[in-house]
C-alpha cells in the first residue's frame, strides 16, 4: 500500500511538473504524427539547407568517431497474436464496431508483413545509413580522403540488423575510396563490451522493483486510459476488456498503438491507422514509450542507475580510439560503432548532451522534455569530427542526429567547436566509473 501511495503521489508530480515542456512535446508530434512511435519513429534526417559551423581557418578533418543504432526494423517479436486472439473472441461475441473491424484488419495485415522477418532491417533502414554516410561525406569533403590516413575499424554486435547496418553506412564510402582499408568486426568480443549488449538494463537478477517495471507499467496505467477508444472500437467496452489478455486495457492499448505505428520503418506506410486514435491518446502512447526506453535503457532512480557503468565504459572507448588515432604515424581515419538503443542512450545520457533529461524518476523525462522519438528513433547516431590544423592543434565537433550539439557542462571554444584537450580532460572525469 506504501508503495502504492509513492508511485500514485510521482506520478501526480509528474503530471504538473512542466506545462510548458508538454506543450513543447504537443507541438512537435503535432507537426508529425508519426513522431508519436517513441523510438520507433523511423529516422528524420536534417532539413535541406541546415547549416552547419565551419571550422576556423587552416583546420581541416581527419578522423570520425562514430556511434549509431540500427536502422529500420521490423518488431523484434511477435506482439501480434495476443491481440489479433483477443480480436476474434471479440468479433466471435458481435462486439467490434466499424471502427474496431478495420483496426483489426490493419493490424491482421501488418502481422502478415511480420512472417519470418522478426527483428531484421528494412529496406528503409538500409537506406538510413547510407544516406547518413553520404551526406556526412558531402559536409565534410576532406574527411576520408587521405591515402596515408587509410584505416576504417567498423564493428558491431553479433545482431544481424546491426551487421547490415554497418555494411549499409560503409558501402557509399567504400565506392568512394576505394584505397580505404576495412577491417569489419562483429562477435562475442563486441557484444559483451564494446556495443554492451549483456547491461544491467536487462539483466534478470534485478528483481522487476529494482529496474523500475512497476513505475513503468503505473505510467502506462495512468497515460492509457481505455474510455473514449473503447467506446469507438467495442459495442460493450466491459465485455470487450475481459476478452482481452489477462483483462489488461492498458497493455493492449499500446501495443495497439504499437503494431501500427512500425510501419512507418517497413518499406510502406499505412498513415489511415492514425487516425483511428485521438491525438491525446497518440501523444500519451509516446510519453508511456519514452517512460520505458528510459528506464530500459537509460538512467532512472527507480533502474538504480544501473547503466551508468555502460555510459562510462562507451566514453572510455571513444577516449581510446581517439588517442590510438591522434598519435604519431596513426593512419586510422574513422571508429564506426553499430549497436542498439541500449548501447547508445546511456552514452548519450553520460555525456549529457544538450536536450537529455539527467537522472529522474520514471515519467519525468516527458515532462522535462525527452521525447524518445527526437532523441533516439532508429539510426540514431552520435559523430564526434576531429580536425587538425599545420601546427598540429585539434578541435571536435559533436554531431547528434547530424545536427550540431554540445555537452551541458563543457562550453565550447569557439562557434560549434571544442579543443581536444579541454573536451579530453571533461571525457576523462565522465569515464571514470570504468575503474
Amino acid at each position: 500500500m506504501r508503495r502504492l501511495r509513492l508511485i500514485t503521489a510521482l506520478l501526480s508530480a509528474i503530471c504538473i511538473l512542466s506545462p510548458a515542456k508538454a506543450q513543447d512535446a504537443e507541438r512537435y508530434i503535432g507537426e508529425d504524427i508519426s513522431r508519436c512511435a517513441g523510438q520507433l519513429h523511423s529516422y528524420e534526417a536534417p532539413a535541406r539547407g541546415t547549416k552547419y559551423s565551419r571550422p576556423p581557418r587552416g583546420y581541416k578533418p581527419f578522423y570520425v568517431s562514430h556511434f549509431s543504432r540500427h536502422g529500420s526494423r521490423y518488431h523484434t517479436s511477435d506482439k501480434f497474436s495476443p491481440t489479433l486472439e483477443a480480436f476474434a473472441r471479440m468479433d466471435s461475441l458481435g462486439l467490434l464496431t466499424d471502427s474496431g473491424r478495420m483496426v483489426r484488419h490493419l493490424v491482421d495485415s501488418i502481422a502478415l508483413i511480420h512472417e519470418d522477418k522478426y527483428g531484421e532491417l528494412t529496406e528503409k533502414g538500409r537506406q538510413e545509413h547510407r544516406g547518413i554516410a553520404q551526406r556526412m561525406m558531402r559536409r565534410e569533403r576532406r574527411l576520408l580522403r587521405s591515402r596515408k590516413r587509410n584505416q576504417v575499424l567498423a564493428v558491431s554486435s553479433t545482431v544481424h540488423r546491426c551487421q547490415e547496418s554497418m555494411y549499409s553506412f560503409c558501402e557509399p564510402i567504400r565506392k568512394r575510396s576505394s584505397f580505404l582499408e576495412f577491417e569489419f568486426v562483429s562477435n562475442e568480443h563486441t557484444d559483451s563490451t564494446l556495443t554492451r549488449i549483456e547491461h544491467g538494463g536487462r539483466n534478470p537478477a534485478l528483481s522487476s522493483e529494482d529496474r523500475g517495471l512497476e513505475m513503468v507499467d503505473s505510467v502506462k496505467r495512468a497515460r492509457l486510459v481505455p474510455l473514449e477508444a473503447g467506446k469507438r472500437f467495442f459495442t460493450d467496452p466491459a465485455a470487450a476488456k475481459e476478452c482481452m489478455d489477462g483483462g489488461d486495457w492498458h497493455l493492449f492499448m499500446y501495443n495497439l498503438i504499437s503494431h501500427g505505428v512500425i510501419e512507418q520503418c517497413l518499406d510502406r506506410d499505412t498513415p489511415q491507422y492514425y487516425s483511428l486514435f485521438t491525438f491525446d491518446e497518440l501523444l500519451n502512447y509516446c510519453a508511456a514509450r519514452s517512460a520505458a526506453c528510459m528506464n530500459a535503457h537509460g538512467y532512472t532512480l527507480e533502474n538504480g542507475e544501473v547503466l551508468r557503468r555502460v555510459g562510462a565504459l562507451m566514453v572510455r572507448d571513444l577516449l581510446e580510439k581517439a588517442d590510438e588515432a591522434l598519435s604519431k604515424g596513426s593512419r586510422k581515419a574513422a571508429d564506426l560503432r553499430f549497436s542498439h538503443d541500449g548501447g547508445i542512450l546511456p552514452l548519450m545520457l553520460q555525456l549529457d548532451l544538450e536536450g537529455c533529461p539527467g537522472t529522474s524518476h520514471v515519467g519525468e523525462e516527458w515532462e522535462k522534455g525527452w521525447i524518445a522519438s527526437q532523441q533516439i528513433p532508429m539510426a540514431t547516431n552520435l559523430q564526434f569530427v576531429f580536425y587538425r590544423n599545420r601546427k598540429g592543434e585539434v578541435i571536435v565537433k559533436i554531431l547528434h542526429n547530424e545536427r550540431e550539439t554540445f555537452l551541458r557542462s563543457l562550453s565550447p571554444d569557439r562557434g560549434a567547436f571544442y579543443s581536444w584537450p579541454r573536451l579530453r580532460e571533461e571525457l576523462e572525469k565522465l569515464s571514470v566509473l570504468y575503474y
